[in-house]
């Protein structure tokens, strides 16, 4: 069934490739939100339907499927993977074997990113197919024969479930109209779009075949045809749109949970000890100087680039809070004010998972080096917190790796006045100390009033990041030299213990030289970023407002006493820690907790009652250790609690099952729907009301067996394409003289046929329909039984005597 390029069937055909194309762009857009996929779907769609016409114009065979592989495999970089792209011709074979692994694995990796994707990595690949995929098949049904071109809208529906399969876990929001809510409308649009193109298509196809069949009786005939050709698209449309409502809530219904081949980067987090753990580490001899990392920048820089955001605490340790789909990939962002784009280089003296990044990204990190695409599959982000991992193996990253992002060099923002809540966060029957210094200060529960907290609280403490000064003699004497800094010691771990021991030296330091002392007199707490930095996040709980702390370094000049900022190479000294607090606004924000390291705790004056709890410790003999990462106080990772449950399992199990049921059903619908249509149209012939009409209905029947069947001699007498006589028909067909006299006379005779004749006819149709289907064999038989040729599908019926 060819057609010249100006001919009504290649214009129907362009226009079902140009309904698939937007069709199945409409579909993939929640997944991707690109225009990148508008071109895609626009250039496969084209190409495939150009590849398939002239294979079939020229006949090109077994060679079409080759083109057409061969289309495939030139359009797969520029649409599918732009990223690779480029003079490298490493990359661009690197890119092509990516793509060819997408055709199997890409669909299982879309499911495990959180959407929207945009051109991340490989996942336009599975589109690619889609479309390519839908439109070959379409154009090569369209074309090939009448019986194939009914077929050829049903591609249709595996437009519209690629995204009902692979998009959002959420349905669309539901829309009133008047007083009735549409729920999910854009899903139920999609299908109902699928449903109206086959049903049109269909309709089409097989009128096309038939405008010149005349025949008999054609009054009550035409009517059959019409309702017949109306069932079909009616029907179809059905289908799809039972697809649709069948398989997208069950999809839709929750997150999907798909089995990860690679390291699970939640396992790993809860595997780490806390970062802030072992931050003295970073200030000792041996790693106060080694770089961590280098920052190039061909503009500003951010004011802080952060690792490890913790926000959950047991009381011993912080730790990032973590559970199932807290760190997913992150396939595109959103954009980001004033932004830069940023080189970071990892260093010999930095080891670790966390990825060092601004607080908001606007896209996928591009890493390079070596491990450039372990790296960018091992990529995860935390969305809430914006803290970035990497893990293509437990230990993280390593000297030599490097990765260029496009983060924000916007100015801090500042913390809002409200607090997030009107209570606190936590029970202040649990901090004693905390709640008794916070009673003396007397500040009100708003940004100003924790502002001005935090900054009596680093007024009051000293700096101090060890119990000897054996081990922290650079940074000391740096200090010393500028600041005049000496050493005090200070014990480690930020456990409620340790911070409460803090709270209380400030607690006694005050009591004994009253509050109206000068802010030197009140100096008495003896510590670094890690013990200030939990009682920073503590103060801003008990204060209302939401805080988590964060380890990372600041940038350019924005450093504070102690803890320098870095602006090309970052080393142990610059490796800080800050608390970022939210209220009512929503908005995180940044405060800075170091102490000060100029004026150091002091005895009070003669005469005075000395504090209870000296910060030097009286035990002078005592052995003094600071241990190292992972063997001491607060460097044990908590052991939290991971809950159990079967309940969750087993609705995981039931919700598979009941997706598996709904395809089957789904799938014996659509199988039965043409012999389910078949049998109404006999019984409703059979069941006419008068016996002329009755006898006709056979003779349509009987024909119909034989235009299903592919009767050879049938064939021969339509193949000219002109209307023939019922006796020709008959002399064609076996057992076809005798019904047709019948049906002469019903037609004919001055005097109806009766009911007993009529049963008569229809009993003869019957017999002569078994003997029919007893020279066949069981393929054909099933052939017949599911064939469109009885539908009138290129096939040209008489009606004249």
């Amino acid at each position: 069934m060819t057609a010249g390029p100006g001919s009504p069937r290649a214009s129907a055909v362009l226009l079902l490739v140009a309904a698939l194309a937007t069709l199945t762009g409409a579909a993939a857009w929640p997944i991707y939100q690109t225009p990148r996929v508008w071109l895609l779907v626009g250039v496969a769609a084209a190409t495939a339907a150009a590849l398939v016409w002239a294979g079939q114009r020229w006949r090109w065979g077994a060679l079409t499927a080759a083109a057409l592989l061969l289309g495939f495999v030139v359009l797969l970089v520029p649409l599918a993977l732009p990223d690779a792209l480029g003079g490298d011709p490493q990359r661009l074979l690197r890119g092509l074997g990516d793509g060819f692994g997408a055709v199997a694995l890409g669909w299982k990796q879309i499911l495990t990113l959180t959407l929207p994707l945009g051109t991340y990595q490989a996942v336009l690949v599975p589109l690619l197919v889609t479309v390519y995929g839908a439109v070959a098949c379409a154009v090569w049904l369209a074309r090939r024969s009448a019986r194939t071109a009914v077929w050829a809208a049903l591609p249709a529906i595996a437009s519209v479930a690629f995204g009902t399969l692979l998009g959002p876990a959420e349905l669309s929001e539901p829309v009133a109209v008047g007083s009735v809510i549409i729920a999910a409308p854009r899903e139920l649009a999609l299908w109902g779009a699928a449903g109206l193109i086959i049903a049109v298509w269909v309709g089409w196809t097989s009128g096309a075949e038939r405008r010149a069949a005349l025949r008999l009786g054609r009054g009550p005939g035409s009517r059959s045809r019409g309702l017949r050709r109306g069932a079909v698209g009616a029907g179809i449309v059905l289908v799809a749109l039972a697809s649709g409502a069948t398989l997208a809530p069950a999809l839709a219904s929750d997150p999907r949970i798909v089995p990860r081949d690679r390291i699970d980067p939640v396992i790993v987090v809860r595997e780490q000890a806390s970062p802030l753990a072992s931050y003295r580490v970073s200030k000792r001899d041996a790693a106060l100087t080694e770089p961590l990392f280098t920052i190039v920048s061909n503009g500003a820089l951010p004011s802080r680039l952060r690792l490890a955001v913790l926000d959950h605490f047991d009381g011993v340790d912080l730790t990032p809070t973590v559970g199932t789909g807290t760190f997913t990939r992150f396939p595109s962002g959103d954009a980001v004010a004033e932004p830069t784009r940023v080189e970071v280089t990892i260093d010999a003296g930095y080891r670790g998972i966390w990825l060092p990044l601004a607080s908001k990204l606007a896209d996928p990190p591009h890493f390079g080096g070596p491990r450039a695409a372990e790296l960018s599959d091992a990529f995860y982000l935390d969305r809430e917190t914006g803290a970035g991992i990497v893990v293509p193996t437990h230990a993280g990253l390593r000297e030599g790796d490097r990765f260029v992002a496009e983060l924000s060099a916007a100015p801090d923002p500042v913390l809002g006045d409200r607090p997030a809540v009107d209570a606190p966060h936590i029970d202040l029957a649990g901090h004693p100390q905390l709640d008794r210094w916070l009673r003396a200060q007397q500040l009100p529960a708003t940004g100003s009033g924790f502002t001005e907290a935090i900054e009596r609280l680093r007024e009051r403490g000293y700096l101090s990041h060890a119990l000897s000064d054996d081990t922290n003699r650079d940074w000391l004497d740096s200090l010393a030299a500028e600041f005049g800094t000496r050493f005090v010691a200070s014990a480690g771990g930020h456990s409620t213990a340790r911070v409460e021991e803090l709270f209380a030296q400030l607690n006694d330091q005050e009591d004994t030289a009253g509050a109206a002392a000068g802010a030197g007199a009140l100096v008495a707490g003896v510590g670094d970023d890690e013990q200030f930095a939990t009682a920073a996040m503590l103060l801003a709980q008990a204060m209302g407002f939401d805080a988590r702390v964060v380890l990372g370094v600041r940038l350019g000049d924005e450093g504070v006493p102690g803890v320098p900022a870095c602006a090309e190479t970052c080393a142990g000294e610059h490796l800080a820690a800050w608390v970022e607090a939210r209220g009512a606004d929503g908005v995180w924000a940044p405060l800075d907790v170091t102490p000060q390291a100029v004026a150091p705790p002091r005895s009070l004056d003669a005469g005075e009652r000395l504090p209870e709890f000296p910060t030097v410790p009286e035990e002078r003999d005592a052995p003094e250790r600071d241990p190292d990462f992972g063997a001491g106080l607060g460097d044990v990772a908590p052991q939290q609690s991971r809950t159990e449950r079967p309940d969750v399992e087993a609705v995981s199990v039931l919700r598979w099952v009941g997706w598996g049921i709904a395809v089957l059903v789904l799938a014996a619908v659509t199988v039965m729907f043409i012999p389910a249509v078949k049998w109404l149209r006999r019984r409703s012939r059979n069941r006419a009301r008068t016996p002329e009409t009755r006898v006709l209905g056979a003779w349509e029947e009987f024909l119909d067996a034989h235009e299903d069947a592919g009767t050879p001699g049938l064939r021969a007498v339509t193949h000219a394409g002109v209307s023939r006589s019922r006796r020709d028909l008959a002399q064609a067909l076996p057992g076809g003289m005798g019904i047709a006299d019948v049906v002469d006379r019903a037609v004919f005779a001055p005097v109806g046929p009766s009911a007993e004749e009529a049963d008569a006819v229809w009993e003869s149709v019957r017999v002569e329909t078994q003997l029919l289907r007893s020279t066949q064999s069981r393929g054909q038989r099933l052939r017949s039984r599911f064939s469109l040729a009885s539908f009138g599908v290129g096939r040209t019926r008489g009606g004249k005597r």
